[in-house]
């Protein structure tokens, strides 16, 4: 059996198809999740089965490490008796101990390359990466090579690969065809990687885009933690409003004439679709993300005053799409393996 945990939203449509695929080869696998995000709310909308254990701690470092291990020995506890020979996570640090107390092999996937590059090398059996970020990056980062296997793309294209456009959903979400959408995207204040720099550039971006008549922008906010934050910070105009309800992702960056950012995975999302994208990360680029911008699909948003620079129009001729056919098959196929 296989062993998943999802410790954030988007980690549920990235997994969505390989577990679609280990059903249709009748392969057991067991998905646990953190409730954090909109991770519970987007298993629940697909229908997902699994077991939530655990939280987030906020942002304080202390209470994230005695989380961290708190969540792992529940898991542990959870785990123990289920028969499971492989554990896989887009970056889990609680399934990685959990995994080591249990003495299991543990595949950690994972694409930005400036984060805890000691602890994934000590506690994982394999990495697995784009093959796009250079080996010459990744040892500056710190990883283990001989650890390291590859996939062929980008992680978002799992998904992107299957994705169908729904001309409806525009009128689903209440945005008039004519009507300017703009999908912004927090960065996660209480994330490891959050730098307060980007809550600026947030902030001025609402405001900018907010000041058009005929715009609708749409915040998918992480937590309550960012809700809270710009609601005191700003009077929000009535063509603002915050995501209220899970939906699908991938439906509402397509719609968008342009998205903003504050975290990787929308951003490629975005620009892989097709859809004007501007990133307010401020901290290490993602060389993925680098990839992109020297593509012409993303662009980073450094101060304010490029936010006013934007253009806000009506997106009819977006780039094409890009992305290859699927590698659910390939990394399916290599956890099967790698299980045993």
């Amino acid at each position: 059996m296989i062993w998943f945990d999802l410790d954030n939203s988007p980690h549920v449509p990235l997994f969505k198809p390989i577990f679609a695929e280990l059903d249709k080869r009748k392969a057991a696998y067991i998905v646990t999740a953190r409730d954090y995000a909109q991770t519970a709310e987007l298993l629940e909308y697909w229908g997902i089965s699994h077991t939530i254990i655990g939280t987030h701690a906020g942002k304080n470092k202390i209470k994230k490490i005695l989380n961290l291990l708190g969540r792992a020995k529940e898991l542990r506890k959870f785990i123990k008796n289920k028969h499971v020979k492989l554990a896989v996570s887009h970056g889990s640090r609680s399934q990685l101990v959990a995994a080591k107390m249990l003495g299991l092999k543990s595949v950690l996937m994972l694409d930005y390359e400036y984060t805890e590059a000691r602890i994934f090398n000590k506690l994982s059996a394999i990495l697995l990466m784009p093959a796009m970020i250079p080996d010459e990056r990744l040892l500056s980062a710190g990883f283990d090579l001989k650890k390291v296997q590859r996939y062929n793309g980008f992680k978002e294209e799992f998904y992107l690969s299957r994705f169908v456009p729904d001309k409806n959903f525009r009128n689903e979400i209440g945005v008039r065809e004519n009507e300017i959408l703009i999908v912004i995207r927090p960065p996660g204040m209480s994330g490891n990687y959050h730098d307060p720099r980007s809550e600026k550039l947030l902030l001025a971006a609402i405001t900018h885009f907010s000041s058009f008549n005929n715009t609708t922008c749409i915040i998918v906010n992480r937590t309550p933690l960012e809700k809270e934050f710009i609601l005191s910070s700003l009077s929000l105009k009535p063509n603002v409003r915050f995501l209220d309800k899970p939906v699908d992702g991938l439906q509402l960056l397509f719609a968008a004439d342009l998205t903003l950012s504050g975290g990787g995975t929308m951003n490629r999302e975005s620009s892989l679709l097709g859809t004007k994208t501007y990133s307010i990360f401020t901290g290490k680029y993602p060389y993925l993300d680098e990839y992109l911008r020297d593509s012409g699909r993303l662009k980073f948003i450094v101060n304010e005053n490029e936010i006013s620079k934007i253009q806000v129009q009506r997106d009819y001729n977006k780039q094409a799409p890009l992305f290859k056919n699927t590698l659910i098959s390939e990394i399916t196929s290599k956890l099967i393996e790698l299980a045993g």
